[in-house]
């Protein structure tokens, strides 16, 4: 017959070696803390006096694994994006950090714009920059029409990273749905973030570029 102390450390190889075939990786770390758990029991009372070395190295592994858990939940609840932001990623975000595109659209305010309306007046100073998420935007330079802005197209990116005002005049030509962000705002949370700052200015380089080559544009935003 087994000893209980010797079923405690028969208990924690098993979910030791049983826990590695599980996929869920939230599963599997559960299964290692636990384990783990079990082997600081085994190793305190299996000898005169306890092995204060495999006892620590247990508890590295405990330690370690809970904070990988909880950062995988904290990871998880960013996942769930509303359908707005689901859209949004589909369009701009998918080569986004989740967490890094999730402070991005907090940061954004959602409006509807009636067709018509004006989103960016030429030569004048907005404090916004724009993204067209439903609908169409008329671009014109001294009121001669340029092209057909879609959605999925930023507004006012050539200016926000300039500081210029803007060189042509933008207003809806449908009803439309806009995400927009605040300049200060978003700077300020750029400068504070590398990895944001570099994944912003690369959407806004690649839409550019789409604007330049796909829709012959003669004047930039």
């Amino acid at each position: 017959m087994f000893s209980w102390i010797e079923m405690v450390g028969h208990l924690s190889n098993a979910i030791f070696a049983f826990g590695t075939g599980f996929r869920n990786i939230v599963y599997l770390r559960l299964s290692l803390i636990t384990a783990s758990a079990l082997e600081i029991i085994y190793n305190f009372f299996v000898s005169g006096k306890p092995l204060w070395s495999p006892i620590l190295w247990s508890s590295a592994i405990i330690a370690i694994n809970i904070f990988q858990v909880f950062y995988i939940l904290y990871q998880k609840r960013f996942l769930n994006l509303s359908p707005d932001e689901r859209k949004v990623f589909n369009m701009i975000g998918s080569k986004m950090d989740i967490l890094n595109f999730k402070r991005f659209m907090k940061a954004g305010n959602w409006d509807i714009y009636p067709e018509h309306k004006e989103i960016i007046a030429e030569n004048e100073a907005t404090e916004r920059l724009y993204l067209l998420v439903e609908g169409e935007a008329e671009v014109k330079v001294r009121h001669k029409h340029i092209t057909t802005i879609k959605k999925g197209n930023f507004i006012g990116e050539m200016s926000f990273l300039s500081g210029e005002l803007p060189s042509a005049h933008v207003s809806t030509l449908t009803p439309s749905k806009i995400l927009s962000w605040e300049k200060g705002k978003l700077r300020m949370m750029i400068n504070k973030n590398d990895e944001l700052r570099h994944e912003i200015h690369s959407l806004f380089s690649n839409d550019l570029i789409f604007k330049l080559i796909n829709q012959n544009k003669k004047g930039i935003i």
